[in-house]
């Protein structure tokens, strides 16, 4: 996928942590407002080769495309040293397993192939907005100790229903999956269910 044109905002991005409101603010109004080309980058990319049309059904055919096309390759010994020199600052008991677990799946993704997972994250997101209208694009300022802090995320919240979701995230954590060659076409897909039950309140 060369020359794919990759989101980044027209100003200084900080860590999310590291924002105050008016940062967050900016960010999450620039994000919303990339969605419409996101998607069309996504529709151009696929080549006609995949209806985008928000049904369930099409989660399936993108994230199977997204697995054929995606360059999943094995570390070299130096890669992986370079990593663990990276890892110096870990308590020693999360470098040990952090350091058998890469051994043990030792693998890794083009950085074009993350930017691909963060516009297929907006689309999985506007799947379920297409499917369940009360959830709303939303960001938390606090508390400072949310791991969603500042960052654009899907929200709804009744008096007892609570739903929120970080696609970003999902699709960061689907992608360590990959490495594991632990997914499926339907995992995209099995997600968009999973969460579906959680908006109803059925996921008991």
């Amino acid at each position: 996928m060369l020359n794919y044109p990759l989101i980044a905002p027209p100003f200084d991005m900080k860590d999310f942590e590291e924002m105050n409101k008016g940062e967050a603010k900016q960010f999450f109004d620039w994000y919303i407002s990339e969605i419409p080309s996101r998607l069309n980058v996504l529709e151009q990319l696929t080549q006609g080769k995949i209806e985008l049309d928000f049904s369930p059904a099409s989660l399936i055919h993108l994230f199977d495309w997204y697995l054929s096309v995606i360059n999943l390759y094995k570390l070299s010994e130096e890669e992986l040293e370079e990593i663990f020199q990276s890892w110096d600052d870990l308590p020693w008991f999360v470098y040990e397993s952090e350091k058998e677990s890469l051994l043990e799946h030792p693998y890794e993704i083009d950085q074009e192939d993350y930017a691909l997972a963060l516009d297929i994250s907006i689309y999985f997101a506007e799947t379920i907005r297409a499917h369940f209208p009360e959830v709303q694009w939303a960001y938390k300022t606090k508390p400072k100790s949310d791991a969603e802090l500042n960052q654009p995320i899907l929200l709804f919240e009744t008096e007892t229903i609570y739903y929120e979701r970080n696609p970003r995230r999902l699709l960061l954590v689907i992608i360590e999956y990959i490495k594991k060659h632990d997914v499926t076409s339907k995992s995209l897909f099995d997600m968009f269910h999973q969460d579906g039950q959680l908006i109803l309140g059925e996921d008991e």
